[in-house]
């Protein structure tokens, strides 16, 4: 049996650590171009997600993931984790904008926090509606900060980036899964670009979501989007899956304990913090507890609306 029909099994990735001024970033699972995470162990250890999205295509992301984004896997996944005083401020385009100015996907990004330190703080948009003239002499002078809606992060809370947002960080480790994409604006440095795309008309009342963190429902459900969802799950006992017409990737990051995924008689660990992408071929798998207190955040992409703005898959050649 050949590479090309030889079943797939669920892959692990090495990570990819970059060092920042305010900290580092960690890439557990990106296809960038100039990231590109490799596989670690398997009969595909040592090749990079890429090259295993131009062989295996849609049996690797699942049909609909390939109808919308072509051999580009769709998601990302990084560590960010602030040490060293707070991120430059920067803000996401939205898909049409990105699409249409710069060919690239927009960035709507989950972040749940790993950890937060006791200076711990989140900025989310402002305090208030902000005036164009405001907005630029503020950041001009440094004074930007004190027109930013500040929340004190606490350990396992989810907070929603949409695009628009202005957005920093400090004395934090967060874990954020958003499109595969690291097109973005440093308010600090790209002034007049960003200015163009900032939600100045953001006020207390409107605020929603970004004041407090995502509320945990009573299911597993933290976030259902066009670009991805994410689940929590809880896993005190073994649950088995026969997704025969399921049609997507799944990636399970442990956030609490150890899980073991397992599938044609193999087991795959992923300790605290480990990702295991689970290719949308695999249709048979178990996911166990490995130690007490297991918690595992599963994203995965439903289908998306005929109308959205991601109408054909990426051409091959934009990637390079």
């Amino acid at each position: 049996m050949d590479s090309e029909t030889k079943k797939l099994t669920p892959l692990k990735f090495l990570p990819d650590r970059q060092d920042t001024p305010w900290g580092s970033i960690e890439y557990k699972l990106a296809d960038l171009g100039f990231i590109d995470s490799m596989a670690s162990e398997g009969w595909l250890g040592g090749n990079t997600i890429s090259d295993i999205m131009q062989t295996y295509l849609e049996r690797v992301s699942g049909e609909t993931s390939f109808d919308w984004y072509g051999t580009q896997f769709p998601v990302l996944i990084k560590r960010i984790c602030v040490n060293k005083g707070r991120t430059p401020l920067h803000l996401n385009p939205d898909d049409e904008t990105a699409e249409q100015r710069y060919d690239a996907f927009g960035k709507t990004a989950l972040w749940y926090v790993e950890d937060a330190g006791k200076d711990a703080a989140l900025y989310l948009g402002f305090k208030k509606a902000v005036g164009a003239e405001q907005l630029y002499q503020a950041s001009l002078d440094g004074s930007v900060d004190s027109l930013l809606h500040k929340v004190k992060p606490g350990k396992g809370e989810f907070y929603l980036i949409t695009p628009g947002t202005v957005y920093a960080a400090k004395d934090v480790t967060i874990l954020e899964i958003s499109e595969a994409s690291e097109l973005s604006f440093n308010l600090e440095t790209d002034l007049e670009e960003a200015f163009d795309l900032i939600d100045l008309g953001v006020d207390l009342i409107d605020l929603g979501a970004w004041s407090n963190p995502l509320p945990r429902p009573e299911g597993s459900l933290i976030v259902s989007l066009p670009q991805f969802t994410a689940n929590r799950i809880p896993l005190s006992q073994a649950l088995k899956s026969h997704r025969d017409l399921d049609d997507t990737f799944l990636l399970y990051i442990t956030l609490e304990g150890e899980a073991i995924i397992e599938a044609d008689n193999n087991n795959y660990k992923a300790k605290k913090g480990e990702l295991v992408m689970v290719p949308a071929e695999v249709t048979d798998f178990a996911l166990l507890p490995a130690a007490p207190g297991t918690v595992i955040l599963e994203v995965r992409m439903d289908p998306r609306p005929d109308d959205d703005i991601v109408s054909e898959p990426v051409d091959d050649g934009s990637q390079d």
